[in-house]
């Protein structure tokens, strides 16, 4: 607006000034833009990757041609923008006295996390950044860090933007823009990343910058509403350390029908924060109590023959024999029992039962065993049973797919991906049919009581009792 307020003021006076004549040949040349062409130009800028639309949207309307209905909708799309963009300094026009170039001068930030396929080098030429640059860059990069990236790291650009904008240029293609790289960051944990910036000179210097975090015992609780995971998350615990937490109440509870509202949960995690006291991530569960259907179960972590276990206040391992739910993030979308089959249309026996979720869910192996069948099976789609042992086999139905790393003799451990949900076979929509099998009969899933796969005694069991009371005295404290 000051920029408005500026140019209206400069515009009375040279009225004032000057006769009709004269401003009738000034503004000569500017008639011959066609409209249509600036609409063009200003749309193709706005839509370019490397610029903010707002702010150009509004400078660029308001100065050429007052167009407060087109900044509006140009705002409306902005919000559905889905590049993390932020302007590190103001955006700065310039038009030229003999209205022949405009230019658009601003320094943006642009960061992306690494995917498969993702090099620095697309990153850097998607920004139109200089080929000598990206080489520069990469070069410096290359002298304190040897390795490639990772999917998982992330890549932070900073720079300047520039556009030459002739109007007397009949092909928008001519018009130059450039862009001037200031400083690449290469973020591979949050302990370690790598900054490349640019000297006074043009060069480009790269260094090491290595984060000292500080190990703290955090404690995160709460009653659930929405369910476990996001109260948890919202509770400040990360979502690693709530997927722990549920992969290790897996053996107990059936979180599609187990998990009420009310239910309450605590959590105990080693966190990693920063000097400045910004928490990074959450490491080892130390301790999760889950209450539901009025009863609580509690578990600590306890480290034997080097090997991170869990175990009940009595030290039994909650590790069991057979999960009850082989999937996460799924619904009961029926049970165990005879129902009128969806598809053939007349009451048969449920020989398992279907956990409804989105197709490519991954499917869990419910435990130690060995898969001796993975192919299609009739109406079941493609089908894998797995024999834990001279008792008990699990069947998993309509996959979408299979894991490559398993075949027909293949062992498989518990909680090992074997397939993925799908609707193959006699199905109305993607779900995983689960069945388990006593002796032969297939039996309800729900009602499976297994067994402790450990139980520590003798000196194994004080140490256990040390360690479980050095926890206590956290819950106490925090």
């Amino acid at each position: 607006m000051v920029f408005l307020a500026k140019n209206a003021l400069k515009l009375a006076n040279f009225i004032k000034y000057q006769n009709y004549k004269n401003l009738k040949k000034k503004f000569k040349k500017f008639r011959k833009i066609n409209r249509n062409d600036v609409f063009a130009l200003v749309e193709r800028i706005i839509d370019h990757k490397i610029f903010r639309p707002v702010a150009i949207a509004i400078l660029v309307s308001f100065s050429l041609f007052n167009g407060v209905l087109y900044v509006k909708g140009k705002i409306s799309d902005y919000q559905e923008h889905e590049l993390a963009k932020k302007l590190e300094t103001p955006l700065k026009i310039r038009i030229s006295e003999g209205g022949k170039v405009l230019d658009f001068n601003q320094v943006q930030i642009v960061e992306r996390r690494v995917k498969s396929g993702d090099t620095i080098l697309n990153f850097l030429t998607d920004l139109e950044v200089s080929q000598k640059d990206v080489i520069d860059v990469l070069a410096s990069l290359r002298k304190v860090y040897g390795s490639g990236i990772t999917v998982g790291n992330s890549m932070i650009a900073r720079y300047k933007v520039k556009i030459n904008y002739d109007k007397d240029s009949k092909n928008i293609e001519e018009n130059q823009r450039s862009v001037l790289l200031s400083e690449f960051e290469l973020i591979i944990s949050p302990e370690l990343q790598y900054v490349v910036t640019r000297q006074e000179n043009g060069e480009y210097k790269a260094k090491e910058i290595k984060q000292v975090l500080t190990k703290k015992v955090a404690k995160y609780s709460g009653v659930i509403k929405n369910g476990l995971f996001l109260d948890a998350v919202e509770a400040g615990a990360s979502p690693n350390a709530v997927m722990n937490m549920i992969n290790l109440y897996a053996y107990d509870v059936d979180f599609a029908r187990d998990i009420k509202e009310g239910d309450k949960f605590e959590i105990i995690v080693d966190s990693y924060f920063t000097e400045s006291g910004r928490k990074v991530r959450d490491g080892t569960v130390l301790f999760a109590s889950l209450e539901t259907k009025g009863r609580k179960i509690e578990m600590y972590a306890h480290r034997i023959n080097k090997s991170l276990e869990y175990f009940d206040e009595k030290g039994n391992s909650v590790r069991k024999s057979l999960l009850k739910t082989p999937i996460n993030g799924a619904r009961v979308s029926s049970g165990f029992g005879m129902r009128r089959h969806p598809v053939l249309g007349y009451s048969k026996l449920h020989k398992g039962v279907d956990f409804a979720a989105a197709s490519g869910t991954p499917i869990l192996a419910a435990g130690d065993g060995v898969i001796v069948y993975m192919a299609k099976y009739g109406g079941y789609g493609n089908f894998v049973k797995i024999r834990h042992n001279a008792e008990f086999q699990t069947a998993y139905a309509h996959c979408s797919r299979f894991s490559s790393r398993f075949r027909n003799g293949s062992k498989v451990k518990q909680g090992d991906v074997i397939a993925y949900v799908g609707s193959t076979g006699r199905s109305t929509g993607p779900h995983l049919h689960f069945e388990v099998i006593q002796k032969g009969n297939a039996i309800n899933p729900a009602k499976v009581k297994a067994v402790s796969g450990l139980r520590l005694g003798g000196a194994e069991l004080q140490r256990f009792k040390a360690a479980k009371a050095e926890i206590d005295k956290y819950r106490k404290k925090l």
